[in-house]
């Protein structure tokens, strides 16, 4: 662990880790910890929108840099997510509308997290981009408060939500629907963290409470460690602000 929330590590079993071979472009897990961006200072020119998210970021999206855009970018990033030709860039293009922080996303990220992919398996790329799509609604509920992203990620953080929801299509690396439930729920999980948010952090608590059934019981087995690595980073975030907890952990 390396102690942050962040875009390029997570502890995955070896058939994720095959999955995340090609360069991840957001947030989809603990631990963003690395050296600062290349251009992260806010002395340097502003890059077109849509070339700053068809970059590969090795360490993760620099938040600092992020936010230098504001609510033009909105409209293009949200065109970016209807453009197949895009899909390599999908996981960049969530992660900055979140760190934006603008509510028009809201509804075009949850709507793209629970899109059909047309194909029992969709890419790895598109998956990416799903689970990244979680933790930016994390990046958006810190820096507006939006309730209806908040209430949807605290449903996120249980399996059964996604059962219910009726999504489609696993990644290529999972067996099942009941794994990919629990693989979103873990990404929820974190954007709760993200968020900063006293609610999330009741949620995440009540995830640490005895289950009553065995399915609950074997979620929490397999959840234990994140959610408590989850709320130490909630600590951290809801302390220092996204862009001071950035800026430490990126030493």
């Amino acid at each position: 662990m390396n102690g942050t929330i962040g875009a390029t590590h997570l502890r995955v079993n070896a058939s994720e880790c095959t999955a995340y071979q090609v360069l991840p472009a957001t947030t989809v897990g603990m631990a963003l910890a690395g050296p600062p961006q290349p251009g992260a200072s806010g002395a340097s020119p502003l890059m077109d929108v849509r070339d700053f998210v068809r970059q590969a970021f090795i360490h993760g999206i620099p938040y600092e840099e992020a936010r230098r855009y504001d609510a033009s970018a909105v409209p293009v990033l949200l065109a970016m997510l209807q453009d197949p030709m895009e899909e390599d860039s999908l996981a960049n293009v969530v992660v900055v509308l979140g760190m934006i922080g603008d509510e028009r996303a809201v509804e075009p990220l949850i709507s793209f997290i629970q899109s059909d992919p047309g194909q029992a398996a969709m890419s790895p790329a598109r998956y990416r981009a799903k689970t990244s799509a979680l933790m930016a609604m994390g990046y958006l509920v810190n820096r507006t408060g939006n309730q209806r992203a908040l209430s949807y990620l605290q449903e996120s953080a249980r399996p059964e939500a996604w059962a219910q929801r009726d999504v489609k299509g696993i990644a290529p690396f999972q067996a099942s629907t009941s794994e990919r439930n629990v693989d979103l729920s873990k990404h929820a999980i974190l954007g709760l963290a993200l968020s900063g948010r006293p609610e999330a952090a009741q949620t995440l608590r009540s995830l640490q409470q005895p289950g009553g059934t065995d399915a609950a019981r074997s979620f929490q087995a397999q959840i234990g460690d994140l959610v408590s690595e989850a709320l130490n980073e909630y600590q951290k975030m809801s302390s220092q602000g996204l862009a001071d907890y950035d800026r430490t952990n990126r030493r």
